[in-house]
Formats: structure tokens, sequence, C-alpha cells
């Protein structure tokens, strides 16, 4: 059993590995892996970067330079 965290409400869910995996494969930026089997796990998950250009961090920040 895996206890995974849902980012935007904040819910904790108790399922499956199967069920697990699915969710993870499918959306990895909104679910984040606590436990496996009971045992506590360190996902990573991406941090997500806007892209908007018409946003004052864009004008700020200068992203060519990476």
């Amino acid at each position: 059993m895996f206890k995974i965290k849902y980012l935007p409400t904040g819910h904790v869910f108790l399922i499956p590995e199967k069920d697990a995996k699915l969710l993870k494969e499918k959306s990895p930026d909104e679910y984040l892996i606590l436990e496996k089997n009971g045992k506590k796990f360190k996902d990573k998950t991406k941090i997500k970067q806007s892209e908007e250009t018409n946003s004052i961090l864009s004008k700020v920040i200068d992203r060519s330079s990476k």
C-alpha cells in the first residue's frame, strides 16, 4: 500500500501500488508519494515554472542566460 498526497487539495490517500503508480504516471505534478509499504519515501517532484510573457516576473528574470 502506498500513501500519496494530492497536492492541489492536500488530501492524503492510502491506495494499492498499481493505482498509485498509474496516478503518478498520468499526472506527476499533482501527486506526491509519502510512504511505500509503511516506510517513508522521498518523492522528487519538479516545480512548474510559468511561461507567461505578460507577467512582471518574465520581465525581471532573464531566462536566456541559463
